[in-house]
């Protein structure tokens, strides 16, 4: 048997290009026949060998007269076995797919007290666009002196922060991950859930002066309305839904041993809660703002931890021990 081929893809298909002419019935010639044989006998030889094929074969269903692994009858091939494919394997079906990293997304700010690769991108950025400030990858007192300054230029609030507009104008995009809240099992002495959801940027600021004193807590900085939640079992000891001193929309959470959590420059608070109502660690509470003395500046909560409804202390510890973008 000879074939024509008409072209690749119509052969692929088994349309009229892979078309089967059988001219053996026409052909005079004797010889083509112990040929044909002799043919055949090789290609059981090599087969049962385990040799790789030598020629292009069509595929089963191009074969005339016979089912898959049929060879025609008088072709002087003898039936070769088919082997069928392999049954699915049920431990591998259960097995999980591997988990993937989730992918890098724009943070929102770099702010002051924040170190590392993106900050010192943040700074060459600025020496490029001709503006002093040190290459050290430690967002100082220098660094955030220049970023005021390119903000003026770009004539918006020069507050210091790196935040969006800074960073879209400086063509810079730094890494965070999307996070959700989850529970703590390590060894945090206050916090069992970090307080926001979503990509979100903080320091360890401390301390750092601010118009009214130090601070008292720490800015977890990112969107307006990004969900908060409780950082702890326990009760909304007070509230306000209505723009109150400094903190503007707050609420203070107090759980059982009488540590107290604020939260300051919240955008809403969610509707079921009022003073005195229970909440568990990881309930939404509300989201986040720029209410308050947060005005102008970027949206974020304002979070602080006193103990036994004492003194403010430096939360940064706790919330890296129950941050879940933490590496």
């Amino acid at each position: 048997m000879t074939y024509s081929h008409g072209g690749a893809r119509s052969a692929g298909r088994g349309g009229k290009g892979a078309r089967i002419i059988d001219r053996s019935s026409t052909t005079p010639r004797a010889g083509i026949a112990w040929r044909r044989r002799l043919a055949g006998l090789v290609a059981v030889a090599l087969l049962g060998a385990g040799a790789p094929a030598v020629v292009a074969s069509p595929m089963p269903d191009q074969i005339p007269g016979g089912g898959q692994g049929v060879a025609p009858e008088g072709s002087g091939i003898a039936p070769q076995p088919v082997a069928s494919a392999p049954a699915p394997d049920p431990a591998a079906a259960a097995t999980p797919p591997a988990a993937t990293t989730p992918a890098a997304t724009p943070a929102a700010v770099l702010r002051y007290g924040m170190r590392g690769a993106d900050v010192k991108r943040l700074q060459r950025a600025l020496r490029k666009a001709r503006v002093r400030v040190p290459v050290d990858g430690r967002y100082g007192k220098k660094t955030r002196a220049g970023v005021r300054i390119f903000q003026r230029r770009m004539k918006v609030r020069a507050t210091g922060v790196a935040d969006a507009k800074v960073l879209k104008r400086l063509r810079i995009k730094v890494r965070t991950v999307a996070t959700s809240p989850v529970a703590f099992t390590g060894s945090a002495r206050y916090l069992r859930v970090f307080p926001v959801v979503g990509d979100y940027s903080y320091s360890n600021d401390f301390g750092d002066p601010r118009g009214q004193g130090s601070h008292q807590g720490n800015d977890i900085i990112g969107k307006i309305g990004m969900t908060l939640v409780a950082c702890a079992d326990g009760t909304i000891k007070r509230l306000t839904r209505s723009e109150t001193g400094l903190g503007g929309i707050w609420i203070w959470l107090e759980d059982a041993e009488g540590n107290e959590y604020y939260y300051a420059h919240m955008h809403t608070i969610a509707p079921e809660l009022s003073a005195g109502s229970k909440v568990t660690a990881g309930q939404v509470v509300g989201t986040m703002g720029m209410t308050g003395d947060a005005r102008g500046t970027v949206p974020h909560l304002h979070f602080e931890i006193r103990p036994n409804g004492g003194g403010s202390i430096n939360p940064f510890n706790e919330l890296r021990a129950v941050d879940p973008q933490r590496k």
